[in-house]
């Protein structure tokens, strides 16, 4: 009788590890949805909406308003970018599109971004590795954009 229900208990307990790792597979199939990674993607195209038409309260809403990576801080990105929208008529910038790495409310993107000012020769590059967080439901750049001044 007494090993009948170790027996019991060891399937029961075999029954909730499965059960828990099922459930956290399918948790993270929903978080890496089609729609979450195409709204990550859709904050760098507001960025580059932004910085195209030089509107500083769209770039401002681009970026989480407590931005802190360590290297930069939120003012840091804001007055980098609105010294460039004073130097130059019109900023052309483009992103590599890479894949989105998500995991729940944050997600990571590696590539390069280029800046070039109308009265420019060449472009500025600067690899970035560009950090997102879902806060309430809206995802803002985080994290990994360096000050360019160009």
């Amino acid at each position: 009788m007494h090993n009948h229900h170790r027996k019991l208990y060891l399937l029961q307990l075999i029954a909730m590890i499965f059960l828990m790792f099922f459930l956290n597979a399918c948790n993270k199939s929903n978080v890496v949805s089609p729609e979450t990674i195409a709204q990550v993607k859709a904050v760098m195209e507001k960025r580059a909406q932004a910085i195209k038409n030089k509107d500083m309260e769209l770039f401002k809403q681009v970026f989480l308003p407590d931005y802190n990576d360590g290297k930069n801080t939120y003012q840091d990105i804001v007055e980098g970018m609105a010294e460039n929208f004073r130097n130059y008529e019109s900023i052309a910038f483009t992103y590599q599109r890479s894949p989105v790495d998500l995991s729940m409310n944050s997600a990571r993107m590696v590539g390069t971004v280029s800046y070039q000012g109308n009265s420019m020769d060449k472009a500025v590059f600067d690899h970035e590795i560009t950090q997102f967080r879902r806060v309430d439901g809206q995802w803002y750049i985080s994290g990994g954009v360096n000050v360019v001044v160009f």
